[in-house]
């Protein structure tokens, strides 16, 4: 996704990008997570004074594994994107040098959005999705899956440090 700085700065008025981008290989180590399809990226560019100011929506296709119970859950998500821009010399991109946590410094009069979002899109994803909200997920003893059958596995288990002191009671 490039956006031409120098075009959007003459014309003054804002610019629309709109790409589908292939992310299978930014899922490729991901067990948990598997895209089904490309992202969609709907951008809008806005520049002024040196600072260009880039918004719109993510969307696509996963599937993701629930949490608890494993169970995969497809689903459209869409993610909001928003990131600023600031155009630094070159002096100052070379070092790497940021001088306001709310910019991306950046040199040239090209920028390549997609780093950015694909970055985002990762950022956003849920860190423990479920399948429902009441997902009783799997027995850590025998694995079965708690929401469709109930195991017949001892729910309270006592320390075996403590298990001694099981049948202790104080005199009263």
């Amino acid at each position: 996704m490039l956006l031409n700085v120098q075009e959007l700065v003459t014309r003054k008025e804002p610019v629309i990008l709109q790409e589908s981008i292939d992310v299978t290989s930014l899922f490729a180590e991901m067990r948990d997570a598997t895209p089904l399809g490309p992202l969609h990226a709907q951008l809008t560019a806005i520049a002024a004074d040196g600072i260009v100011n880039v918004t719109g929506t993510l969307t696509g296709k996963l599937q993701l594994l629930c949490s608890r119970c494993l169970t995969p859950l497809e689903g459209e998500y869409e993610f909001p994107y928003e990131e600023t821009f600031k155009h630094v010399s070159q002096e100052v991109a070379a070092r790497g040098e940021q001088d306001d946590e709310d910019f991306v410094p950046f040199h040239g009069e090209r920028l390549e959005l997609r780093p950015y979002v694909e970055e985002e899109l990762m950022l956003s994803l849920p860190l423990a999705p479920l399948c429902k909200e009441d997902c009783k997920g799997l027995c850590p003893d025998c694995g079965q899956n708690r929401n469709e059958q109930a195991c017949q596995c001892q729910q309270h288990k006592i320390d075996p440090r403590l298990e001694a002191l099981k049948g202790w009671k104080p005199q009263a």
